[in-house]
C-alpha cells in the first residue's frame, strides 16, 4: 500500500499541520506544512500514533489467559478503540497456567496480524499486604525461586514489590535481558523503591493503587513516583481509580512522564455483569467500577481512547499531551520506536477533534 496523508500530526504531545506517506507497513516520509502533492486522503481530525496499552489484563468477556479465541476477540476490541500495541497481562496464577497462557501470547506477538507485542507478568512478586485482587496465596518473593516460565522471550514486562526478598537482584537480571520493570503492589520505603530505580526499573504501575498511601513523612512508591525524572508512571484515568483532583496534581509533578493505560478487565467493552479473572469472580456496574466479591477493585472497564479523552478532560493537559502519554511514552518504556517518524510501522490512529476514534491503521492497513 502507498497512501500519502495529510492532516493534523502529533508528535511529542503537540500538535502540527503536515502529512506523512506510507509505503507497504512502514511510515516513508513526514513534513510539517503543505503535502508534496496532493494527498491520497485528507484528515479533518487528529492523525496520531496508535495507542499502546501496557495492561490488558482482558476485554469483551474474555480474559487474555483464555486461548486463541479469547485473543482474537480481545485484539478485535482493541483495534476497535484506537489500540494497535498491548502487552497481554497475566496475573498471579498457577505456573501451568502461565506457561500456557505465555506460549499463546508468544504466538500472537510473533504474528504480525495481531496488535499483541508481548506479555505483562503482573506477579507473583507482589506484596501481600498489598494484593488487589491478587489471592494472597499465590503471592511469593524472588529469593523464594524464579519460576522458569520468566525466561519466556514473550515476556516484555514485569511488575514487582522492591522491598521483596530477591526483587533487587531480579531487576538486574530481567533488565539484563531487555525486559522492563515496573514498581507496583507495594508497601515499599522511598529507599528501596530508589535502589529499585538504581537497579534498573523505570515503569511504576498503577500509581496510588495497591500500593501504600502518600504520607508527608513516609512518602514510599508513590512519593518516589512523582517526584524522581528517572520513573514512567502509570496512571488508570477513569476517574474512579484516582480522584480527578489527584489526577491534576499527578500531571503537575510527572508531566510527560505519565503512562495512560488501561487496566482493562473482562468487563471493560462489555455489558455490567459477572465476570472471572484469574480465576476470581469479578462484577461490573452501570458506573464502570469492576469490583471482586469482597470490594476489592479488579481491573477496569476502561478501554485506551476513553482514558486519552478522561485525561484532556479531568485535568489541564491537552488532548495531544493525552495522545503522547498512551502512545509514545508507553513505546518508550519499553524500548520500542515511538512516534510518527519514517522507518516506524505505519501504525495510526485517525481522531476526532474530542479524541473519539474514526479510523486505525495497523502496519499500513486499514481496519475498517
Amino acid at each position: 500500500m502507498s497512501l500519502l496523508l495529510a492532516g493534523r500530526l502529533t508528535r511529542g504531545g503537540a500538535v502540527v499541520d503536515g502529512w506523512l506517506e506510507v509505503e507497504g507497513e512502514r511510515i516513508a516520509a513526514t513534513g510539517a506544512g503543505a503535502p508534496p502533492r496532493p494527498p491520497g486522503e485528507r484528515h479533518d481530525g487528529i492523525v496520531a500514533p496508535g495507542f499502546l496499552d501496557l495492561q490488558v489484563n482482558g476485554a469483551g468477556g474474555h480474559e487474555v489467559t483464555d486461548g486463541p479465541a479469547a485473543l482474537d476477540a480481545i485484539d478485535a476490541i482493541q483495534l476497535e478503540h484506537g489500540v494497535t500495541s498491548y502487552l497481554a497481562t497475566v496475573i498471579s496464577l498457577d505456573p501451568a497456567t502461565v506457561e500456557r497462557s505465555l506460549a499463546d501470547i508468544a504466538e500472537r506477538a510473533a504474528d504480525p496480524a495481531s496488535p499483541v507485542v508481548g506479555a505483562h507478568l503482573e506477579g507473583p512478586f507482589l506484596s501481600e499486604a498489598h494484593p488487589g485482587m491478587h489471592p494472597p496465596d499465590r503471592l511469593c518473593a524472588p529469593a523464594d525461586g524464579v519460576p522458569p516460565y520468566f525466561a519466556s522471550e514473550a515476556v516484555r514486562l514485569v511488575t514487582l514489590a522492591p522491598e521483596l526478598p530477591g526483587a533487587l537482584e531480579l531487576i538486574v537480571s530481567l533488565r539484563a535481558r531487555g525486559v522492563a520493570v515496573a514498581l507496583g503492589h507495594s508497601g515499599a520505603s522511598a529507599a528501596d523503591v530508589r535502589r529499585a530505580l538504581d537497579a534498573g526499573a523505570r515503569l511504576v504501575t498503577h500509581l496510588f493503587n495497591a500500593m501504600a498511601p502518600l504520607h508527608h513523612r513516609a512518602p514510599g512508591l508513590a512519593g518516589v513516583a512523582l517526584a524522581d525524572g528517572r520513573a514512567l508512571v502509570g496512571v488508570i484515568a477513569d476517574g474512579l481509580h484516582v480522584d480527578p483532583l489527584v489526577l491534576e496534581l499527578v500531571r503537575r509533578a510527572a508531566g510527560s512522564r505519565v503512562v495512560l493505560v488501561s487496566d482493562s478487565s473482562p468487563a471493560a467493552a462489555a455489558p455490567p455483569g459477572t465476570y472471572s479473572m484469574g480465576g476470581v469472580g469479578i462484577e461490573s456496574d452501570r458506573s464502570g467500577i469492576v469490583v471482586t466479591k469482597e470490594g476489592r477493585r479488579a481491573g477496569t472497564a476502561l478501554t485506551l481512547d476513553a482514558a486519552v479523552r478522561n485525561w484532556a478532560a479531568m485535568t489541564e493537559a491537552s488532548l495531544a499531551e493525552a495522545i503522547a502519554a498512551a502512545g509514545e511514552t508507553p513505546a518508550m518504556a519499553l524500548g520500542m520506536p515511538a512516534g510518527l517518524r519514517p522507518g516506524n510501522f505505519a501504525d495510526l490512529v485517525l481522531l476526532d477533534g474530542a479524541g473519539r476514534v474514526v479510523r486505525v491503521m495497523r502496519r499500513g492497513r486499514w481496519m475498517s
